[in-house]
């Protein structure tokens, strides 16, 4: 670490910047929880909050994700303090830590296996105190709060992905595939759910691979649903392939929500061999035909890439087939950009930058229309829904992911909504907004 002059210590406040995925939301918001323990005081920049410590959670998914990471580290630095500090860690941050070294402005750049210790990591920087750098794999260490900030609970159960698409830089940054102890994961969960919060967000790079002493996910989860307390769950991110016989079975329990991101990258067989994706296109829509007859609400989303390498006219049309045939409820989409050290980086990257723009907003329309096509099949139907307030006023999340902005003199305190499941009947269906009503008020 580098020398620094001495920070005045009293009041430090403290601001977490976090970029991409679910699970780096979650390690800053632990990050957050775990500086309040320490006795910092924890703002946010989006307020108007000036911390002298601005620490920017990176991702580096995309190229442009790397863009978004470096603007925010260059706002921090314009905006230091003279003695404050800017921190930076991640997934950009473990790829490419000599770039920031090397960074005027930059104190300190943290890897993702000691991420979690940045509140001890920091205090020791600031009273010059001795910190072993090498330590072990910190990556399931984080101060999980046991009774969070937002009404939805997100748990990191595993971290690291062993797969290597060709395409994907995660593995370089993240390591191999590990699982947290399923112990832990019941006894926290329990915790939180004795605490009132009733849905649990199972959230890892790779979830569909966790495996801790022979606990798979359908097992974990099936551990998870036999606790005493009723509450939901929900999972994050799963890959096709894991979605094996005993996968099936546990997500047809009720208590699991009908919401399921199952990433789809191109819906050409000979792209996804290039991707290095062991499925093919008829597989998954087997597997999401399977899906749908367990459970017919289920809001199935995924992940697009568009102009990978020698991706023809046809291998596009073939992933808007796909789609059409999925009826996909929402879809993240990206044009594809080279990752250095990736194998596709050795394709020669000739989708010209236009057409891949062209692709990507031929998707994003089609998107966006079978996206309006499934919320307007829930028109004049009720779901239950956990609530979030923003700015005043309260969305509710039903189980299958439909946010329903409540109207109409809804009660908006935070005893009446804050971690309750509560049937709303949504009313009506735009293309930018749902709104509805909590059944019992309207």
């Amino acid at each position: 670490m580098r020398a620094k002059k001495n920070v005045n210590k009293k009041g430090i406040s403290v601001a977490v910047i976090n970029h991409g995925c679910k699970l780096n939301q979650f390690e800053g918001e632990a990050l957050e929880n775990g500086f309040r323990m320490a006795g910092f005081n924890v703002v946010n920049k989006k307020d108007g909050g000036k911390p002298d410590i601005t620490i920017v959670n990176t991702c580096t998914v995309t190229n442009k994700s790397d863009r978004k990471s470096r603007n925010s580290i260059n706002r921090a630095i314009t905006a230091k303090k003279r003695q404050g500090l800017v921190i930076v860690t991640g997934c950009y941050a473990e790829t490419n830590s000599e770039e920031f070294d090397k960074k005027d402005g930059v104190d300190l750049v943290i890897g993702n296996k000691i991420k979690a210790a940045l509140p001890s990591i920091v205090l020791s920087y600031l009273y010059h105190l001795p910190f072993n750098e090498n330590v072990n794999d910190l990556s399931f260490q984080f101060d999980s709060p046991q009774k969070p900030n937002r009404s939805r609970v997100f748990v990191k159960v595993q971290d690291g992905c062993s797969m290597r698409c060709s395409y994907c830089k995660v593995p370089f940054a993240r390591g191999k595939s590990r699982s947290r102890n399923y112990e832990d994961i019941v006894d926290y969960v329990k915790t939180v759910v004795r605490n009132g919060y009733k849905e649990i967000i199972l959230t890892g790079v790779n979830l569909g691979d966790y495996l801790y002493n022979n606990v798979n996910l359908p097992r974990l989860i099936d551990l998870l649903l036999g606790c005493e307390r009723p509450f939901r769950i929900r999972l994050s991110s799963i890959e096709p392939f894991n979605f094996d016989d005993n996968l099936h079975d546990v997500i047809g329990n009720t208590r699991v929500a009908p919401h399921f991101h199952i990433p789809l990258q191109s819906g050409s067989d000979r792209i996804l061999k290039l991707m290095n994706r062991p499925y093919s296109a008829q597989s998954y829509l087997d597997m999401v035909r399977r899906i749908r007859e367990e459970r017919p609400e289920s809001h199935i989303a995924t992940d697009i890439i568009v102009g990978f390498p020698t991706e023809s006219k046809k291998d596009f049309l073939e992933t808007i087939e796909v789609m059409r045939s999925a009826c996909f409820a929402s879809a993240h989409v990206f044009k594809y950009s080279v990752r250095k050290g990736t194998k596709a980086a050795d394709l020669k990257d000739d989708v010209p930058y236009d057409e891949k723009v062209t692709r990507s907003n031929n998707v994003i329309a089609l998107r966006d229309e079978l996206n309006h096509q499934y919320r307007k099949s829930y028109l004049g139907k009720i779901r239950e829904a956990v609530f979030e307030e923003h700015g005043g006023s309260w969305t509710g999340i039903t189980d299958n992911y439909i946010r329903v902005k409540i109207v109409k003199g809804q009660p908006l305190s935070l005893e009446d909504l804050s971690k309750n499941i509560l049937p709303v009947k949504i009313n009506e269906v735009s293309r930018e907004v749902n709104t509805g009503v909590i059944i019992g008020e309207d």
